[in-house]
């Protein structure tokens, strides 16, 4: 599959926004049986999937009042975009942009970037999928090598204090960045000790240091 396209990530968010809500509908019954059995089978299932390691966390307490709670937390983290205008505003004064792929999280963070009047900056994707994706935007776009922008939108999947996990296509332009470089990463990727130590990368993901 094109690590270019948005099929690459199939919408992580939404399929961890579902388990949760899954899980917090079975709060309101056999917890312990029912309840606890899903969360330790998702784990188990899904080690490669930062945002479902996040969700299945806190329902791993066999108290269902204190998991929905935590399941509840964990909702929020998910259906918050706020972060992104961050990112946007880092972004916004920038002259290029060097985009990797159509992943929501770097989506969002244009968006808010265009939308504080960052309308001149040309974005740079050395693939026509993503150029094609980026339309809606209606920035000037070219098809030119990322690394060279003087922004280059990092993609990640997972991160820690020192390291984030990205694919190996997107590690290897950031070696080749001439200019500043912004991980995006969505907050509830953030792992914890606990999921740090349960987490396994998916093929073709590296792991890097933290610029």
């Amino acid at each position: 599959m094109d690590s270019a396209t948005r099929d690459e990530w199939s919408d992580p968010i939404a399929l961890a926004r579902l388990a949760a809500e899954g899980l917090l509908e079975l709060t309101r019954g056999n917890w312990v049986g029912e309840g606890l059995d899903a969360t330790r089978q998702i784990r188990s299932r899904r080690p490669d999937h930062p945002l479902m390691l996040a969700v299945t966390e806190p329902a791993l307490d066999p108290d269902p009042y204190q998991a929905s709670l935590g399941l509840g937390s964990v909702l929020s983290v998910l259906g918050d975009q706020s972060w992104a205008n961050d990112i946007g505003m880092e972004i916004s004064e920038a002259t290029s942009i060097g985009v990797l792929s159509l992943h929501h999280e770097s989506l969002w963070a244009l968006e808010s970037a265009a939308l504080l009047g960052a309308t001149q900056a040309g974005l740079f994707t050395d693939r026509r999928a993503v150029a094609r994706g980026l339309g809606y935007l209606r920035l000037p776009l070219r098809l030119a090598d990322p690394a060279t922008a003087d922004v280059l939108l990092l993609p990640g999947i997972a991160r820690d204090d020192a390291t984030m996990w990205t694919y190996r296509r997107f590690a290897a332009v950031s070696w080749r960045a001439t200019g500043k470089i912004v991980p995006v990463i969505h907050p509830g990727a953030r792992l914890s000790p606990l999921n740090r130590k349960a987490f396994r990368p998916p093929a073709g993901v590296y792991a890097i240091e933290l610029p």
